[in-house]
This record gives C-alpha cells, structure tokens and sequence, in this order.
C-alpha cells in the first residue's frame, strides 16, 4: 500500500482525525466523479469530442450526454452528426 500525505486546513484535519477509517470512503467514491467533471470540461471547452469524454470519464457516451446535460452543458452538433443520428 502506498502512503500519500495531503495537507489539509486544521479544522478539516482535526475532523478527520477521529474517522481515519473513513478517509478512504470519502476520497474513493470522488475520484470517478472528479474524472468525470474534467471530461465534462475538456468538453466544455472543446478540447475533446464527447466519445473522448466519455472515455476519460470512465462512461459510456449516453452516459456522458446525460452528465453534460445535467450541468447544462450543451452537446456540439455538427451536420454530419445528427445524420448519423437519423440513420
């Protein structure tokens, strides 16, 4: 197992240190949504298509249209898209 040190502010430090075991619980289940929030935001800013988003993410494409519309992020169509969307 490896060790990480983060530094923490004091009153988040003195809360933690009475639930050591659940540090884990709290950080595990925020690292697939943090992946998440960056493709939605390499998206956002039109750096990756919404397949690579997906990918960085971790989800399926329809499961990342759903993210982006969640946080009213609206999905960039081009002609050959909605085509292929139709067919």
């Amino acid at each position: 197992m490896e060790v990480l040190t983060i530094e923490l502010p004091e009153s988040v430090a003195t809360e933690l240190k009475n639930r050591r075991e659940t540090v884990t619980e709290i950080i595990l289940p925020g690292l697939p949504q943090l992946k998440i929030q960056e493709a939605l935001t390499l998206y956002k800013r039109g750096l990756v298509s919404i397949g690579r988003a997906a990918e960085i993410g971790g989800l399926t494409e329809g499961e990342m249209i759903a993210q982006a519309r969640a946080a009213n992020i609206t999905p960039r169509w081009d002609e050959q898209m909605v085509r292929e969307e139709l067919a």
